[in-house]
């Protein structure tokens, strides 16, 4: 008997399925109970695409997002991330006594998963991680000249009441942005979900943040829940640059592969221990060039010796490290 749901959305081209598949084979490889006990929910266009590589498991199920199902989800808004909550609630509907942990496709487990999928205190929450104060962000995102959006969402939250569970609420710089690369939630959130798509649209509406949704969950579930980092269990590779480099690690992985060999347990362990230690070099890297390129010498020197100790072997790090150095 399934307790329990793994819910991914991956919808409208190859890179997308790729990753999404990926990171499913990462939690099947990492699980560390019974894989039948959860139910993995895959909502995509293209289920013909997962098959051959999930086929497998038996423990998957494909939702079609047909066109008609897809313009539904954003209910008459432009914000393609409002299709994040409305998965799930649709999963929350279908199975309303299981817990869910919902995850992005660019991600990948690197680490036992039993934490996320044990069950949950209805006071008990994970996002991936913990970034900023909402005035921290606002001043972060003004040194590179980025607060439109962040600006407008302060503007439309500052002295403003809202309802959430039948209750006023207030928020202020104080509070917290988590990432919502992953979501573990309680069954009883369900009841909270109409509240996720009324903040959702509204902050949406009035500052048009990208991370409208993000900022409605971790708002919402800091108020009612303890949320606890997913970070250590899971790789979020969100960032443009990020991306590119796991995008073409993918496409060489599923181009040299065959299906056998791609879904062992073993290899995909190995792959992800590989790719994480890539990932944060790659993140430290892209901190210290910027830091540099700014002449932030005390915060550059640091990164780069730490993407140095990292990878010192690396000639791309050199060269990236002496270009950011270089004149303008």
């Amino acid at each position: 008997m399934m307790n329990r749901n793994l819910v991914m959305l991956s919808y409208g081209r190859e890179s997308e399925y790729q990753r999404a598949i990926f990171c499913i084979l990462s939690f099947a490889a990492w699980y560390e109970q019974k894989l039948k006990d959860t139910r993995i929910n895959v909502y995509t266009d293209q289920p013909d695409f997962f098959r051959p590589f999930l086929n497998h498991l038996d423990n998957v199920e494909y939702i079609l997002l047909t066109p008609e199902l897809m313009t539904e989800m954003l209910d008459g808004t432009d914000y393609i991330h409002r299709r994040k909550v409305s998965v799930i609630d649709m999963t929350f509907k279908r199975f309303p006594n299981e817990d869910l942990v919902f995850i992005d496709s660019d991600t990948f487990f690197i680490s036992g998963t039993n934490a996320l999928f044990d069950g949950y205190h209805p006071q008990e929450s994970f996002m991936h991680r913990f970034e900023y104060t909402l005035g921290d962000g606002l001043k972060f995102f003004g040194l590179f000249n980025q607060d439109e959006h962040p600006k407008a969402f302060m503007n439309y939250i500052s002295g403003k009441d809202f309802t959430i569970k039948g209750q006023t609420e207030n928020f202020t710089e104080d509070d917290y942005c988590w990432n919502s690369g992953v979501l573990g939630l309680s069954k009883s959130f369900a009841d909270l979900l109409p509240d996720v798509y009324q903040l959702t649209d509204k902050f949406y509406e009035n500052s048009r943040w990208f991370i409208s949704e993000q900022l409605a969950f971790g708002l919402i579930l800091q108020r009612f829940t303890k949320i606890s980092s997913a970070e250590s269990f899971v790789v979020h590779y969100w960032g443009k640059r990020q991306k590119i480099l796991f995008d073409q690690l993918l496409k060489d992985l599923f181009q040299k592969m065959n299906v056998k060999d791609l879904i062992q347990e073993s290899f995909i362990k190995d792959t992800t221990n590989s790719w994480n230690t890539k990932f944060e070099i790659d993140l430290i890297l892209e901190q210290a060039t910027i830091a540099l390129s700014h002449q932030d010498w005390k915060h550059g020197i640091k990164k780069s010796l730490q993407a140095i100790f990292k990878g010192p072997f690396n000639a791309k790090t050199y060269k990236e490290l002496y270009s950011a150095l270089k004149p303008v």
